[in-house]
């Protein structure tokens, strides 16, 4: 009886430190969601390659300092990342960390086909209203809803680009992709519209070794972003409607939690190795800005999307406030 008192002690025991401890690290996670500038070392410049073919002109010491609080939060995994970051209220161009080559997007792949479908109706080509049927030739695996509808159902277009992008349903993308005239028809509407990293190789979760990966680039997500933003997508309506749902996107795992104050109409694109988040941040206080952020093969997820949430509080904390 003695035994099992002393073994009880110290079980109570070792949960309570063990308590104390996520706890405090909790505390100090929250606190220090942020770096401050005035802790950079400007003796500690980190000079990172930008590719000939996109010119990025110098933001005073703001551009500098940010890369070095993107190299210092990202830590072992800094190489791995990709960053593009746009204040549009200020009289700046972007600024692009790291490299802005072309990169496995995941699900962020999924705006572009957003904007496609949008573009084809304001052109007529389409109606939004129209109704088609879940072929089972596009029914896949992953993320989504659709997959549980009545197949002898037909759904409108307008709920399928919905759910592409507030549920990151898979199937509704691939019904899209064949109503715009298929995977040929997309890699056309990229190079059109200048997203000329982006490439569509294969319907959503139907990667084969003959087909490659789909890609996209920081840049290329960033201007989509930027052109909604101002509103210069498609049109007023539709880019609204557009805003509406990527703001209603239901992963809230990485930038709505680290700025559950700030709205964001974002996409989020996860598989192995790789966590994507991207989109435009609003606060009538503060100001706006455009944030994608996108990597390949972390070291681990939990500390990714830490980390990229560190980078959002970053921002919007230390170099927002001289928008007010």
């Amino acid at each position: 009886m003695k035994d099992t008192k002393i073994f009880l002690f110290f079980v109570a025991l070792i949960t309570c430190f063990t308590w104390i401890f996520y706890e405090t690290i909790r505390y100090v996670d929250e606190r220090d969601l942020t770096v401050s500038r005035e802790n950079v070392s400007l003796e500690n410049k980190i000079k990172h390659t930008i590719p000939d073919f996109f010119e990025v002109q110098s933001n005073d010491e703001d551009e500098t300092e940010l890369r070095i609080l993107f190299k210092t939060v990202l830590q072992e995994d800094a190489e791995m990342f990709s960053i593009y970051l746009y204040r549009p209220e200020l009289d700046e161009d972007p600024i692009i960390y790291n490299h802005a080559s072309p990169m496995r997007p995941a699900s962020m792949i999924k705006v572009f086909v957003l904007a496609k479908v949008m573009d084809d109706a304001h052109n007529q080509k389409l109606s939004l209203d129209e109704k088609v049927m879940i072929e089972d030739q596009n029914v896949v695996g992953g993320s989504g809803v659709v997959n549980n509808y009545d197949p002898s159902i037909p759904v409108s277009i307008r709920e399928l680009a919905e759910v592409m992008i507030t549920e990151s349903d898979n199937t509704a993308t691939n019904i899209l992709i064949d109503k715009v005239g298929g995977l040929d028809a997309m890699n056309q509407y990229c190079v059109e519209h200048g997203y000329y990293d982006t490439k569509f190789n294969h319907k959503m979760m139907m990667q084969n070794r003959y087909s490659g990966s789909n890609s996209t680039s920081v840049i290329d997500l960033g201007t989509l972003f930027t052109r909604l933003y101002k509103y210069e997508c498609v049109s007023l309506e539709l880019d609204s409607l557009m805003i509406d749902f990527l703001t209603r996107l239901k992963d809230r795992e990485c930038f709505p939690s680290a700025l559950p104050d700030w709205k964001i109409a974002h996409k989020t694109g996860e598989i192995d190795e790789l966590y994507d988040d991207g989109g435009i941040f609003y606060n009538d206080e503060r100001g706006n800005f455009i944030l994608v952020i996108m990597n390949d093969q972390y070291s681990s997820r939990s500390a990714t999307i830490q980390r990229m949430r560190r980078i959002a509080k970053i921002i919007a904390t230390n170099y927002m406030t001289r928008l007010k």
